[in-house]
């Protein structure tokens, strides 16, 4: 039951970060830009899938370390009004949540059952 969390978590964070930029983009923002900046924000953790799946100890190092840059960026968001605040909270939520998932998953040494 515990492998299955980080992948769950991973997903969510994955899909809420890139609905979001489509969600409060202005009306008149080409679905080419929002594309390529969804590409530019969240390319880097989606080259770390392979980390909630292998659940190798060093991937998942590396995603905690990836996930620190997030967590700051999703804090700073905070501060914004009501519905960027919501989604904001949400998404600091789910990265805390994967990090210490992660790092669970490493103390065990990788083996998740």
């Amino acid at each position: 039951m515990l492998s299955a969390l980080p992948r769950i978590t991973y997903i969510l964070l994955l899909v809420l970060g890139i609905a979001g930029l489509f969600w409060f983009a202005p009306p008149d923002t080409p679905t080419f830009a929002a594309v390529i900046m969804a590409a530019v924000l969240y390319g880097p953790l989606a080259l770390m899938a392979a980390a909630p799946i292998t659940l190798h100890p060093r991937s998942l190092t590396w995603l905690c370390f990836l996930l620190l840059f997030y967590f700051c960026g999703y804090v700073v968001q905070c501060l914004n009004p009501p519905p960027v605040r919501t989604l904001a909270i949400v998404q600091v939520s789910l990265t805390v949540v994967l990090f210490l998932l992660a790092m669970q998953l490493m103390r065990r040494g990788g083996r998740a059952d």
